[in-house]
């Protein structure tokens, strides 16, 4: 496997901004840890009518909700300290995610835009969409639409950071995907904990509030500095070169665009998911030096290969096998069997 400085730099950088950015999806959706859950499960029908009501909750109070926080996050026998606010403003959300160990890492989320300030990189912006922003958005998770790769248990209640709340366990049907146990408040429905989980139940990774304060705040969060250095990714119309066949059961092309490369080239994005798992294919001219077969960091899989002069890596917080399937189904046009 060949593993240049800039392959590693550019898969940290992804796996940075995907675990600390990420985060802000995550907690979107649902935020993550382990504990002890007590309480009977019901039939799947009932589970999965009750874990709607419990996510279309859930959405809700992050629309409309401030809160601040501390959260412990947990991979890889490793633990580092978050520091999250979250305020809406004017119908908008404003967010802020700092780690408060290690290195500095931080994420800003406001409006239509991502800044990101990760070690040893300059701040990065990145100009979101709709489309993208769909799906790191406050809408909730319909169970109904995911039962083909997924089974909805509810395990009973656990408590977290001295709070009641209820669990919803959304388990992959095969080893293609992981999926999640969420922890819901049940008095604000506020996510407070959630594991990302294989197909046994095991996790993977785990995320938990151990302390928050939900207000009525419309203070902003203060911005992160400017930087002369700051980069803009825009979206574009779809190429049509490429083609991406035996894709991973269930996952659908949902975003396409072209992303600036720090040495200035352009590296072409597309972005993958099952509604609930993703991946993100990247394809930029072939350096010599880029990823060959497989790499790990934490959940996060990358596999990636040479293609006619184009490097091609896949990188997704999915499982080995699912990133290998996408690179080898990616095809040049011209490429392509008939």
């Amino acid at each position: 496997m060949q593993h240049s400085s800039v392959m590693k730099q550019g898969i940290n950088r992804v796996y940075n901004v995907g675990r600390i950015g990420g985060l802000l999806g995550l907690l979107l959706i649902v935020p993550l840890v382990h504990g002890e859950v007590v309480g009977e499960v019901v039939g799947e029908a009932s589970a999965t009518e009750r874990a709607s009501d419990l996510l279309d909750r859930m959405a809700e109070a992050l629309r409309s909700l401030s809160y601040e926080g501390t959260l412990v996050y947990s991979h890889d026998n490793r633990l580092e300290s978050l520091h999250l606010v979250h305020r809406i403003e004017q119908g908008q959300v404003l967010e802020r995610v700092m780690s408060l160990s290690g290195p500095l890492r931080a994420v800003t989320r406001e409006h239509d835009r991502v800044m990101c300030v990760l070690p040893e990189g300059e701040p990065i912006m990145i100009k979101r969409q709709s489309a993208a922003g769909s799906l790191l958005s406050t809408r909730s998770i319909d169970p109904t639409l995911i039962l083909a790769y997924y089974q909805v248990d509810l395990p009973g209640v656990a408590r977290v950071a001295g709070r009641d709340t209820e669990v919803v366990d959304i388990v992959p049907r095969d080893e293609l995907r992981y999926g999640y146990r969420f922890y819901i408040d049940r008095d604000t429905a506020l996510p407070l904990k959630s594991d990302l989980i294989d197909r046994d139940g095991r996790a993977l990774e785990q995320l938990m509030f151990t302390s928050i304060t939900v207000e009525e705040a419309d203070t902003e969060i203060e911005a992160l500095p400017s930087h002369p250095g700051l980069r803009s990714a825009a979206p574009t119309q779809e190429l049509g070169r490429w083609r991406f066949d035996g894709r991973p059961a269930g996952f659908q092309l949902v975003k396409q665009g072209v992303m600036d490369h720090p040495k200035g080239a352009e590296v072409e994005h597309f972005l993958f998911t099952d509604r609930l798992s993703a991946y993100s294919i990247y394809v930029e001219v072939d350096t010599h030096d880029g990823l060959s077969g497989l790499t790990r960091i934490g959940a996060v899989n990358a596999a990636g290969r040479q293609i006619d002069g184009y490097q091609v890596t896949a990188v997704g917080e999915v499982p080995a096998a699912t990133v290998e399937a996408a690179v080898a189904g990616v095809r040049l046009i011209s490429d392509a069997a008939p």
